[in-house]
């Protein structure tokens, strides 16, 4: 500690040392002080600084801005105000804006030379009032005011809206950070250290340049416009000004043109050559620029678009000028030849690309962090392939046949994970030795196995943060000794067998258990679940033992379903009652369900309570008290639809509730006097009523459905009691049970049978491709009775007539198929 202490202050007056004579600081590649010899950049002395801030400007060591931006004097990793990164070129890499809180309400920028680039007021935390951009002979190239963030007049490097400001650290939020007050300054020792000794800048006076080039935004005066500008490096030429309408919640452009360096125009866009929505273009060319603080430097690419896509020729330049690439689009996708340029000009190689992929030619292919080379014949990677990582250093090796990796080692897609990637040794085609599961980098291991004969065989390792968190013994590709690491669960394995399985509520959080699983001799014995509450017996957790591999006491919660999950309770391995709950209600809770509803089995059946039955796309709740079934709901489900039929006993009717339509129907029967009545009431108007003599009659009912396809209404006949008759409903489903009800049964015999056709799947259920819109009830003459008749006229559309009880009630003609559902749902209003 005491060693410590002594190179810390060691550090500190030599950085004090330098800071009096004003000599750079110098840093290694890890941002650690050395020597000049030995570093890789450099910080200027002293800083110049403003009220609680310094601006730091760090360089390469051969003179190329590396950073700039302003941070707190106690605390370098608080970032204020504009701040940018710059490449080994001094190019533009990242710029962010972080908000000023400071008592600085206004920051300066620098040119090269010491004459103000920039100035920015503040206020409130964010951009408020004038943003100067000044040339490096300290005229003024362009003048924009922000409101509250947002720019609001004049003219921008950069239009940005006015939620993208960076919140900075604060130095309590840095613990890592030693402070010393000398009479030259405020000077900080971290990673990397800041040596800071301040100077006090007077404003400089200006002019207002004149520079060649028609101010855009004067042709769209009529709007409220700002215009975002680029002038060329070292000169007062724009290379690029855009133009902006102020909208709502964003900035729309409505014009744009491109200069040469020695100010001819080379482009011009209006508002009808940029897409609808967004910022970019539908038919033009991109300029895309190297910039130095905004400043173009040279252009970086041109990119033809037609209707939105890239279609033509895309020409990406180094910054010498030299072209990098010669590409060819169509319709968005790389098509055809891309010849790769060497940097003095001379032509590398040519490669042909077919849909955006690789076809035939050498090419560079990014997976994740790393690149690789490699060449492809007719589509198919064939031979040497070499991949490096970022920092250029070789990592795999390896040759390809016929698409395949064949010898040498190679970087593959993980297949069994898509945003993870392996690193394999292949022999002859064939997988040997050590193989490395990563995410982005090689370095973020997931984990590590060996191959040998084509089998998992020997230790396979899992890795959590660069740490080792399990590892597992394979034999002949099954587990044999140690712990299996998955996403969501762990399994320990003991001589071949499973002992153990843990279950977690959240991938990345593994002290918070869902569910554990004890196993003997491979067998499942007892389960302790987390996941659950019981309100009838609150516990923290729930025990359920089984005996010869099924449940025999204790509690054991359904895995058939997510979203729908109940609890069953044993003793003695008898199904004693089931725990749910509403799952309407808790569909969003499926990590930790709370159920609060219980039925009771009596000889393997629900007597009372509440019995589930899951089918494709549909489920049923059905609802017992003492054997008897009293209701029960069907619920549909289908791309963004959802809807809950009820039915109910009540006496001598059935009543049916629709949620969607919100519309009700009661079917009563009257058995009395040795005939059968029934009546059909829908919404509180009785609109059937059928008697037994009547039905031992000729008449026979039909009902004519009908469906949308291909742009037409088609229709079909069905037999009212056909129990593959898709579900209608409203009306129409109404009319198919009240038909299903007939004499031979009782009511509650009728209302059992239609449950258990509806749990049974017999009910086909209405799909979004072949949906029911409609239908009719005829009679045994072909006449229409109830429900809606649609015929065809002339140029594709229909008359539509609503009838009830054999009567017409109204008439709509010339309906298109468009317009055919809206017409429907209102037509009896």
């Amino acid at each position: 500690m005491i060693k410590k202490l002594i190179l810390t202050v060691s550090c500190l007056c030599v950085q004090m040392l330098f800071s009096q004579k004003a000599d750079p600081i110098y840093y290694d590649k890890d941002w650690e002080v050395t020597t000049k010899a030995s570093a890789s950049f450099y910080r200027p002395m002293p800083l110049k600084g403003s009220g609680d801030l310094v601006l730091l400007q760090d360089f390469y060591m051969n003179g190329t801005p590396q950073f700039e931006g302003y941070t707190l004097k106690e605390n370098e990793h608080s970032y204020v105000g504009d701040v940018i990164w710059y490449d080994a070129n001094g190019n533009d890499e990242n710029f962010r804006q972080y908000r000023n809180d400071t008592n600085s309400a206004t920051l300066l920028y620098y040119h090269t030379n010491g004459k103000i680039r920039k100035k920015v007021q503040y206020k409130n935390g964010v951009k408020d009032g004038e943003a100067i951009i000044y040339a490096n002979d300290g005229t003024v190239l362009m003048k924009g005011i922000y409101a509250k963030g947002k720019p609001e007049s004049g003219s921008f490097e950069r239009v940005r809206q006015s939620d993208d400001y960076d919140y900075n650290s604060t130095s309590e939020e840095v613990t890592d950070v030693k402070i010393l007050e000398t009479t030259e300054g405020v000077m900080v020792s971290s990673p990397p250290p800041v040596v800071v000794q301040t100077t006090t800048v007077e404003p400089q006076k200006v002019e207002m340049a004149v520079y060649q080039g028609e101010n855009l935004s004067k042709s769209t005066k009529n709007r409220k416009t700002v215009s975002e500008k680029i002038f060329w490096v070292n000169s007062k030429q724009l290379a690029q000004e855009t133009v902006y309408e102020i909208g709502a919640y964003d900035f729309k452009p409505t014009a744009r043109k491109n200069y040469d360096k020695t100010g001819k125009l080379i482009q011009s866009l209006n508002e009808t050559q940029f897409k609808q929505y967004g910022n970019d273009i539908e038919n033009g060319a991109e300029y895309r620029y190297y910039l130095q603080n905004n400043f173009a430097t040279g252009i970086k690419s041109v990119s033809d678009f037609s209707k939105g896509e890239k279609s033509g020729k895309e020409i990406v330049y180094f910054p010498n000028g030299n072209v990098s690439f010669e590409t060819n689009y169509k319709t968005g996708y790389k098509e055809g030849v891309e010849t790769v340029f060497n940097e003095n000009g001379s032509v590398k190689s040519k490669r042909v690309y077919k849909k955006n992929e690789p076809f035939n030619g050498n090419f560079d292919v990014r997976v994740g962090g790393m690149l690789v080379n490699q060449n492809y014949t007719n589509g198919i990677r064939e031979g040497e392939a070499v991949v490096k990582n970022e920092n250029g250093e070789v990592v795999a090796k390896g040759i390809y046949k016929n698409g395949k990796p064949f010898n040498g080692t190679f970087i593959e897609d993980n297949e069994n994970r898509s945003d993870t990637y392996e690193l394999i040794n292949v022999e002859n085609f064939k997988k040997t030795g050590l193989q490395k599961v990563f995410g982005y980098r090689l370095e973020n291991l997931e984990k590590t196995y060996t191959i040998q004969n084509e089998k998992l065989n020997g230790i396979t390792t899992f890795y959590d943060d660069g740490k080792v968190v399990g590892a597992l013994e394979y034999k002949n590709d099954e587990p044999y000794s140690g712990t299996l690491i998955e996403s969501e669960k762990t399994s320990v394995f003991k001589n071949g067998k499973i002992t153990e399985e843990t279950y977690f509520k959240d991938t990345y959080n593994k002290d918070n258990i869902r569910k554990q699983k004890l196993y003997e001799n491979g067998i499942l014995v007892k389960v302790k679940d987390f996941s659950f509450d019981i309100s009838e017996r609150p516990q923290s957790s729930y025990e359920g033992v089984f005996k010869n591999g099924k449940p025999f006491s204790g509690y054991f919660e359904t895995d058939d379903n997510r979203e729908f999950k109940q609890v069953n309770y044993y003793e003695n391995g008898i199904l004693k009652f089931q725990y749910s709950n509403d799952y309407l209600k808790n569909m969003d809770n499926y990590r930790h369900q709370n159920y609060n509803i219980k039925s009771t089995y009596k000889e393997g059946k629900i007597t009372d309570g509440v019995e589930y039955k899951l089918n494709e796309k549909q489920f049923t709740t059905k609802y017992w008290k003492s054997g008897v079934l009293q209701a029960f709901d069907w619920d549909l489900f289908a791309m963004h639809y959802f809807n809950r039929l009820h039915f109910e006993m009540k006496n001598n009717t059935i009543e049916i509730s629709d949620m969607q339509a919100n519309r009700k129907a009661e079917i009563k029967i009257d058995p009395s006097k040795n005939t059968f009545n029934k009546q059909l009431s829908i919404d509180g108007r009785v609109v059937d009523g059928t008697r037994k003599d009547y039905l031992d009659s000729k008449y026979k009912e039909s009902i004519i459905v009908y469906h949308e396809k291909d742009g037409k209404i088609v229709s079909s006949t069905v037999n009212p009691v056909d129990e593959s008759m898709e579900p209608m409903e409203g009306t129409e489903l109404f009319y198919k049970v009240y038909t299903m009800v007939n004499e031979t049964s009782g009511l509650q015999e009728n209302f059992n049978r239609l449950a258990e056709k509806i749990s049974g799947n017999k009910f086909i259920e209405d799909t979004d491709e072949n949906r029911i819109i409609t239908g009719i009830q005829m009679d045994a003459e072909g006449k229409p009775k109830d429900g809606i008749l649609i015929t065809p006229t002339q140029n594709n559309t229909y008359t539509v007539q609503f009838y009830m009880n054999r009567k017409l009630m109204k008439t709509v003609e010339k309906v298109t198929v468009e317009k055919m559902e809206t017409i429907i749902k209102n037509i009896d209003n």
